[in-house]
């Protein structure tokens, strides 16, 4: 029986389709963000509004200064806000609760993950210097370093959204367990996530297993702070293809001798097409979780890694 889902607190551009607070006065359209909402809690943010630059405003952009030194200005009127930027972006990262994920708008002079448009000055659009991150997302990087971010481009590929969500809501899973104030509660969430872990890197698994075991009697904070730091650093990356076939062969072997000749033909099919095209990985997850059942192995029907997130909100996603 799975658990019930956490809610992630998902940091998000505002202008995502919650405010028309583009430099234009517009809102980009985000049907992604809208099927999530009831599932996850959004914090909003647009620091081009936060700083005072207004609605409608001249665009801004990102210029290489003085010894290749990165400067946020507003051509039409002259104006260098990149002190201004970099101090809300301190000031409101300081004070932000912990969170889960953040979803940026992509190539903003703000919050573009490195395909942002820098410039070798600001007089002409014909000066592309390269790519990069916006302002107040390098920020966000600096400030948490192991974050999982994307910008909502990104969202539309299911392969990347799904590897997404369920990441932000194991470290959501992890927030709540923390927040009992209970070895047990963590060793009972490492239980239930340790095929999902593995399937971001074994070796860090059994480590931070021997951790929630806490044979050495350690405080609680103590490990919830080394358990945290790993887990933070595990899910900071994407897991390969390789490593969830791993994954799906170690699971499959729990109960391989209760499926048919057709069935073990249909799952090694199934492996094959995953290698070529990695949005196969749900519909795997979805075809063992089935067999699982039937089969009644409990260990494995309590495993995240077969349902990391709503599957309702799966079904909402295909349809977007």
């Amino acid at each position: 029986m799975m658990h019930s889902s956490p809610r992630p607190r998902i940091l998000i551009s505002k202008c995502l389709g919650f405010s028309p607070c583009r430099y234009d006065g517009s809102m980009v359209p985000f049907p992604v963000a809208e099927a999530m909402g009831v599932y996850v809690d959004f914090i909003a943010v647009c620091p081009e509004y936060e700083i005072g630059l207004g609605v409608p405003r001249a665009p801004i952009r990102i210029i290489l200064g003085d010894q290749d030194a990165r400067r946020l200005v507003q051509p039409a009127t002259g104006l260098d806000i990149t002190e201004r930027m970099a101090d809300f972006t301190s000031a409101y990262l300081d004070r932000l609760d912990t969170i889960d994920g953040a979803i940026l708008k992509s190539r903003s002079p703000s919050c573009g993950i490195g395909n942002t448009k820098i410039f070798s000055s600001s007089a002409s659009k014909d000066c592309l210097h390269r790519k990069g991150t916006g302002f107040f997302a390098e920020g966000l990087k600096l400030h948490f370093p192991s974050l999982p971010t994307v910008d909502e481009e990104q969202l539309y590929d299911p392969a990347i959204r799904d590897d997404f969500l369920a990441r932000v809501f194991a470290l959501a899973s992890f927030r709540e367990a923390a927040g009992s104030g209970k070895m047990s509660e963590l060793l009972d969430y490492h239980t239930r996530n340790k095929l999902l872990l593995m399937a971001f890197d074994k070796k860090a698994m059994k480590w931070m297993g021997d951790l929630a075991a806490n044979h050495g009697k350690r405080p609680l904070d103590d490990v919830l702070k080394d358990y945290g730091r790993s887990i933070r650093e595990v899910l900071s990356r994407e897991a390969g293809i390789g490593s969830n076939i791993n994954v799906l062969m170690h699971a499959i072997g729990y109960f391989s001798d209760r499926l048919t000749g057709d069935e073990k033909l249909l799952f090694e099919g199934m492996i094959s097409k995953y290698r070529r095209d990695s949005t196969v990985l749900a519909e795997l997850r979805q075809l063992l979780l089935s067999w699982i059942m039937r089969s009644n192995v409990e260990y494995l029907a309590q495993q995240t890694y077969f349902s990391p997130y709503p599957p309702e909100l799966s079904g909402t996603l295909r349809q977007v």
